[in-house]
């Protein structure tokens, strides 16, 4: 099962869990790393280095595997030099919000990596 049909079965079978909100704020933590790569012209290994961390842990959250810590996601703020702010959504709008983001990323965006290099190629 490729990353997109996983995500998308999830989504489905997490509609009126909390399970899906987990996923929800997973998304938003990684649309906030990647939009602050792309700005600031970092890459993902620079990002673990400021962050004291392995390049594949940082894979690993940027394809929403894991569960986030608050220390984790400190962590990552204060790489950027800012400070994460929790804002309240309607629950309702969490799958579409999900299906969305999952329809913007392309598989690339989900392969692991392996010593740095994709392993799609």
């Amino acid at each position: 099962m490729n990353v997109n049909d996983y995500v998308k079965s999830m989504l489905e079978s997490t509609k009126e869990s909390v399970v899906g909100l987990d996923f929800d704020m997973r998304f938003d933590v990684v649309d906030f790393i990647r939009k602050e790569l792309a700005e600031k012209g970092l890459t993902q290994k620079q990002l673990a280095l400021r962050m004291k961390m392995k390049d594949s842990q940082l894979t690993r959250i940027l394809n929403a595997e894991n569960n986030i810590t608050l220390e984790t996601i400190a962590r990552i703020y204060h790489a950027f030099g800012c400070k994460p702010i929790i804002t309240e959504r309607p629950v309702y709008n969490l799958i579409s919000d999900q299906m969305k983001r999952l329809s913007q990323t392309t598989i690339a965006d989900h392969q692991i990596m392996v010593r740095g290099q994709n392993t799609a190629s």
